[in-house]
């Protein structure tokens, strides 16, 4: 297969024929340009495999085998399948900026101790109407100071180095929160950082009670899982006392209605270039041809 790549990108995706292509094309406009994309379909039933099939660039392979596994088999079974010495995480429904793979890139250089960099993250809606931006500390220190609350490391901005990720395996049992359990189970022996600039652009809807309990318990599960097996004892209680009383104020919220406004305050204000940049972002993707189809 030649040379190998420097990076290799997974790319799970489950019926996501509307927004694969805005993601595909924003990573095939990186301007770091030796990288593989693993587009992994998790059985799809829009045509999401076939649409992933017909981008001609031999950089990207296809892995599709019909069966509905799951986000964390098919996040393992891309850290499987690639070549490169670094591995990055992308959701068929994001968008990358052209400059992401670089600044990433350079920093695990920079800092061989780091085994993990996340970056920051402006966040838009389906209608592609920004929400504000994500902002997450660089330091582990700060990334790790509420073990029992989560770690502000955003999963689709996640770029490894592959042996890291093999020695962590996401859990295959949970179907939600599985980073978050990957950086609990990871913290003490590892090192995060997150790069202090917006490198992609996240999407993100109001998400229904449903949803919102149903990563919630797979956070406490696992999490709490994790700290029993460290002996971590008072640290797995916080655990349960910080998502039940999240779980209390997601409920709270819907009955109100107050999703909106908690969706809202998770995002920061944007920064004087973000608009800009945001703008320029569109003009070079297929995004506003992705919202008419």
């Amino acid at each position: 297969m030649g040379k190998p790549p420097v990076i290799s990108i997974g790319m799970p995706v489950y019926n996501a024929a509307r927004t694969l292509r805005t993601a595909v094309d924003s990573i095939l406009q990186q301007d770091f340009a030796d990288w593989e994309l693993l587009i992994i379909d998790d059985g799809s039933s829009d045509g999401t495999a076939d649409l992933a099939r017909s981008f001609a660039d031999g950089r990207i392979r296809v892995f599709s085998d019909g069966y509905n596994r799951g986000l964390a088999v098919r996040l393992n079974e891309a850290v499987q399948q690639s070549r490169g010495e670094y591995f990055a995480r992308m959701d068929g429904d994001d968008i990358a900026y052209p400059q992401r793979l670089t600044l990433q890139l350079a920093y695990l250089q920079q800092y061989p101790e780091v085994d993990l960099v996340g970056a920051w993250a402006l966040v838009f809606d389906s209608n592609f109407s920004v929400r504000g931006r994500r902002m997450t500390p660089e330091s582990h220190a700060d990334i790790c100071a509420a073990p029992w609350a989560g770690f502000p490391l955003l999963h689709p901005t996640y770029m490894g180095r592959k042996a890291w990720y093999e020695s962590f395996p996401y859990d295959e049992g949970l179907s939600k929160a599985q980073d978050q359990v990957l950086l609990a189970g990871s913290c003490i022996s590892s090192r995060f950082a997150n790069v202090q600039e917006v490198l992609l652009a996240y999407r993100e809807d109001i998400p229904t009670l449903s949803k919102l309990w149903a990563s919630r318990g797979c956070m406490l599960r696992g999490m709490f899982k994790v700290y029993i097996r460290q002996g971590r004892t008072g640290l797995a209680c916080r655990v349960v006392l910080a998502q039940g009383l999240r779980m209390l104020a997601d409920l709270v919220a819907t009955v109100l209605p107050l999703r909106t406004f908690q969706l809202s305050r998770r995002s920061g204000p944007l920064g004087v270039n973000d608009v800009r940049r945001w703008e320029e972002l569109l003009k070079n993707i297929h995004a506003k041809d992705t919202l008419r189809a």
